[in-house]
């Protein structure tokens, strides 16, 4: 099965600790890379992966706090500096990003390579990539100010073609590849033969990662999470630490699950700890308590989708 997994380079709040970065990761899809958030240290985090940087070409910053952007303009820098870069790059932003980002691109820093600023409403589900295998939604969230989470799918395959269905009608291998393609075909005598006579459907079952980042309890999200393989969802709280949750547009270990569970999600991830807490595994044990199929990110750590 084509690679499709999570790596997490920082899951910490707010700043970076001894024990967490701030917080980044690197969806793989079939050996694209896509950036998800880009928090302070996050360009060490990648040397030390020893993740190769070749195949990324998009980057999406869920909002405009700097734990989740502030390694992004030194680690555009780099990646000519260090890597050579030449190639475009696209980065997606929510709007209130935009000139911010435009002005310290300006300011800071001189990149050889053609940085695409792409906006999105920040509280609203857009598509905003798309390519042959896969697509890529926004999750509104609910936050202090306008935030959006990442929705990747697979694309369903095609259709899987039947070689002796086609030579039982005489058809020439040479059109094979226009049947695949999903157009039925004439026979000499003018018969039409349906695609679906020809094919038949792939056994291939498109898989899901959302990425949930700062976001205080909100149900409303459920639907669009429906049956998620992977979710990613933070936990910058524990449950008796429900009012400062609420009161810092934050969720906690319960609320986190209780969206995973109703999203009848297949595992659940966990991450964006406050540094007020000494031991992850808190969050995990706390999590496991409403829904088992769960794990507490560090950093380092890849899940498979």
């Amino acid at each position: 099965m084509e690679k499709f997994e999570v790596n997490i380079l920082g899951c910490g709040a707010a700043i970076p600790i001894g024990r967490h970065m701030t917080t980044s990761q690197l969806v793989n899809v079939h050996d694209k890379l896509f950036m998800v958030d880009c928090g302070e240290g996050t360009q060490t985090q990648i040397w030390k992966s020893g993740i190769k940087l070749t195949n990324m070409d998009n980057i999406f910053i869920s909002h405009a706090h700097g734990d989740h952007f502030f390694g992004l303009v030194p680690l555009l820098s780099s990646l000519n500096l260090m890597l050579g870069r030449t190639k475009d790059i696209n980065v997606f932003v929510p709007e209130d990003l935009k000139d911010i980002l435009m002005l310290m691109l300006k300011e800071l820093c001189h990149i050889p390579f053609n940085v695409n600023i792409n906006t999105f409403m920040g509280n609203s589900n857009q598509k905003i990539y798309e390519d042959e295998e896969m697509e890529i939604e926004t999750i509104p969230l609910k936050h202090g100010i306008p935030c959006c989470g990442f929705l990747f799918r697979e694309k369903p395959k095609k259709r899987v073609l039947l070689p002796k269905k086609c030579l039982s009608y005489d058809i020439p291998k040479r059109d094979f590849k226009l049947i695949k393609s999903g157009y039925d075909y004439i026979l000499p005598d003018g018969t039409l033969i349906s695609n679906k006579e020809l094919t038949a459907p792939s056994e291939f079952i498109p898989r899901s990662y959302a990425y949930c980042s700062d976001t205080a309890y909100n149900p409303s999200m459920v639907s669009q999470l429906k049956d998620v393989h992977l979710l990613y969802h933070e936990t910058t709280f524990l449950a008796n630490d429900k009012n400062q949750a609420i009161n810092a547009f934050h969720s906690t270990t319960h609320q986190a699950a209780n969206i995973a569970k109703r999203a009848n999600a297949r595992k659940l991830i966990i991450g964006h700890y406050s540094i007020r807490y000494d031991d992850e595994q808190q969050f995990e044990q706390e999590v496991k308590s409403i829904f088992p199929n769960a794990e507490a990110c560090n950093e380092g750590m890849v899940f498979s989708v």
